[in-house]
């Protein structure tokens, strides 16, 4: 494929270091706060009209295909894609999709060519959020360690499991070590203080204006995690902070928050790079607050009474599905939706029969980068690594000398 731009991202950075440089922006404000970073990084990022961001979503154990697959105009959605009714007009559904690795205890290949090498969202990062504070970020919602799809320098990377921590990690602006005990009590915006003042005037009206937006949403979204925690945010800087039992009851809505604070960090440029797990593939997770109270796994096996619609698993794979759709929306909210690709990753087919055939595979975003409808792939040797290279093309990485290749076809219909 011919390359568009020789050059392209190692012109971005000496776009940036001019940007910086122009606004009399050092490397110890950038330091200090990731949010002045990635304001900075917006008088680049906004000049592209091209998709510039990734979001991979995974949801566990395919699905039951006849109860998933909607039809070719987007006019009848079975009972386990319904909830994506909402957002098809972003979505582009995939349809005979396989999988190169079907089956349970296969997601640390979703994203990797082999079980060893890094992963698409690693080193997508390093080349699309090099000028940003976080290279990548990969939130989850009871993974509960078993599993992972990041691999970072050959080492695996567990999901941030909990959106207390992935908050602070983001927006509580930390210190790094030492004893002291930091009490964010009043507002982890006061943590940029310093940084915010030292910005100052350097800022025009209108990045200003964005500034305070995106300041706003974070106190929103602390005030949402403050009660549902029912007591104010803290942690200790000397130590690995202590989780926040989060439990089953509440997984809808540690999955939105999780969603949301993905949404603001791409719009704030904190990273280009994210995904989201909701659960693990042994499906050993629940969601009570439905009609079935057992647990995923057993919604999909035995869990139905021999009734052939499967009632249990139709229930929870349209409530993932709707984490999903919830989490495209929040992008949409945020406005990010159409200079980011998202791509629905799942480790099956038929998730009853572990198959590798009609595995649910989802493309969205990415403005009019990408067809909206139903793609037939027009056979099973297209597979979620050829999602993510499909992706890779729209957002240009496959031209970086450092990208990692995966698969070397493009999905066909896909792309405009």
């Amino acid at each position: 494929m011919k390359k568009r731009y020789k050059n392209k991202f190692d012109k971005q950075r000496r776009d940036f270091l001019k940007i910086l440089s122009a606004a009399g922006i050092s490397r110890g404000l950038l330091k200090a706060s990731p949010l002045v970073g990635g304001m900075m990084m917006s008088r680049l990022a906004e000049a592209q009209d091209a998709p510039n961001k990734s979001l991979i979503i995974y949801c566990p154990d395919g699905c039951i295909p006849s109860n998933w697959a909607p039809n070719s105009n987007l006019s009848n959605f079975p009972v386990m894609s319904a909830p994506y009714a909402s957002v098809a007009s972003d979505c582009n559904f995939l349809r005979n999709m396989g999988h190169h690795r079907g089956g349970h205890g296969v997601m640390n290949t979703m994203m990797n060519n082999t079980w060893s090498n890094d992963s698409f969202d690693v080193n997508v990062g390093r080349i699309l959020s090099a000028n940003m504070p976080f290279s990548y970020l990969n939130l989850g919602v009871h993974s509960n360690g078993h599993g992972y799809m990041t691999r970072d320098a050959g080492a695996e990377v567990p999901f941030e499991d909990n959106p207390f921590n992935a908050f602070q990690r983001l927006f509580g602006n930390l210190p790094s070590g030492g004893n002291q005990a930091v009490d964010t009590k009043s507002s982890v915006i006061d943590a940029h203080k310093e940084a915010l003042d030292a910005l100052g005037n350097k800022l025009d009206n209108y990045e200003q204006h964005r500034l305070d937006s995106h300041l706003t949403a974070i106190e929103e979204t602390e005030t949402r995690l403050n009660d549902l925690s029912g007591s104010p945010l803290s942690c200790d800087a000397a130590s690995e902070p202590t989780p926040f039992a989060l439990t089953f009851d509440t997984f809808e809505q540690q999955a939105h928050l999780q969603a949301d604070i993905i949404a603001m960090a791409l719009s704030c440029n904190l990273t280009a790079s994210a995904s989201i797990g909701f659960g693990n593939h042994q499906g050993e997770f629940a969601f009570p607050y439905l009609n079935f109270t057992g647990t995923y796994h057993g919604s999909i096996h035995g869990g139905n009474n021999g009734d052939p619609s499967y009632p249990h698993f139709s229930e929870y794979r349209a409530h993932m599905s709707s984490l999903s759709a919830y989490a495209i929306q929040a992008l949409k909210t945020a406005g990010v939706l159409d200079t980011t690709i998202v791509c629905e990753l799942s480790d099956m087919g038929n998730g009853d029969a572990h198959s590798s055939t009609d595995t649910p595979l989802i493309m969205a975003g990415g403005g009019g980068a990408i067809n909206r409808g139903v793609s037939n792939a027009g056979g099973s040797s297209y597979t979620p690594l050829h999602v993510i290279h499909t992706s890779a093309v729209i957002l240009g990485v496959d031209q970086a000398a450092g990208y990692q290749g995966y698969e070397s076809s493009v999905i066909p219909g896909v792309i405009a």
